[in-house]
């Protein structure tokens, strides 16, 4: 990500699609972004599924006018900011319009919130979250509701989980390249290393000789990497821990008071390395930090 030109933000007019738009402006304002806003809605299922069910098309008409009135006024707070912003409103299935929208406009990056409004009428952005981070073109920056930006807005320590896998870097260099955008940067490089359960017990029996290879293992990888990121006169530091991975990148975070977490979407599996695919979504689950994720394109 040399640049970025075009954020899309999807609103379910929730707190948590509230709290990301007010990210995106901030990272806006610091880059000059242009903020692209969608509006998707569709017939529950839970409707649908009942074939005797009519739904009039007045009520669709109202739907579609209250949320384009939503979007329309916050569109005008963004403008009212001096941000640059577009609107659309799309009859269709949540994350299939995120990502084909996220597509047509070449958006650079998708910010979103992690959960959204629940009930048979709306919008669920949670399992929508999961999905687009799965599916989207571009990295996707997940916003906790409670993750607002109190004062200057600042990208001073950001935290990347490293299981040494191509996303795992391709992550690192994302960390490097987005903080250049808006402020200078400390690193924060973190490895959750385990082992599986099944035969733990016989790891320990055996004087923990695996554990001590794990951990030689992974702290000598980070100070490879960290002597690289000070020959590039980036301000660095790194920690290996023994814990599940989504654990330690949690507890790290909270420890070192991040602004932001960015790690891919896909890592290593087996023995050695955590497989950050589905370490990902959960520390989307349960991180209080915004967190930015990318994926290797096979």
């Amino acid at each position: 990500m040399a640049k970025i030109e075009r954020i899309l933000v999807p609103i379910d007019f929730s707190d948590y699609s509230h709290g990301a738009l007010d990210y995106a402006a901030n990272l806006a304002e610091a880059t000059g972004a242009k903020i692209h806003l969608l509006h998707a809605y569709h017939l529950p299922v839970q409707l649908a599924s009942l074939g005797e069910v009519m739904i009039p098309q007045d009520f669709w008409t109202a739907v579609r006018d209250a949320a384009t009135q939503k979007i329309q006024a916050l569109a005008k707070q963004l403008e009212d900011r001096g941000i640059s912003g577009e609107t659309e409103l799309i009859e269709e299935n949540p994350a299939r319009a995120i990502v084909r929208h996220a597509e047509t406009i070449e958006a650079d990056l998708i910010v979103m919130g992690t959960q959204g409004l629940s009930g048979i009428k709306r919008l669920m952005l949670g399992s929508v979250a999961a999905r687009t981070l799965r599916l989207a073109p571009c990295p996707v920056l997940t916003v906790p509701k409670d993750a607002a930006v109190a004062g200057k807005f600042q990208l001073a320590r950001i935290l990347v989980p490293m299981d040494f896998s191509p996303s795992a870097h391709a992550a690192l260099e994302l960390a490097k390249n987005f903080a250049k955008l808006v402020t200078p940067v400390h690193l924060i490089l973190v490895h959750g290393y385990y082992i599986p359960v099944e035969i733990e017990a016989l790891a320990l029996h055996e004087g923990s000789v695996v554990l001590e290879q794990l951990s030689t293992g992974a702290e000598k990888g980070l100070a490879a990497m960290f002597a690289e990121l000070q020959d590039q006169g980036i301000s660095a530091e790194y920690l290996a821990d023994h814990g599940s991975p989504e654990r330690v990148i949690v507890e790290m975070a909270k420890r070192s008071e991040v602004d932001l977490i960015v790690m891919g979407t896909h890592g290593r599996t087996g023995f050695v390395h955590a497989t950050l695919g589905s370490v990902a979504e959960r520390v989307v689950q349960n991180s209080p930090y915004p967190i930015l994720t990318t994926k290797v394109r096979e």
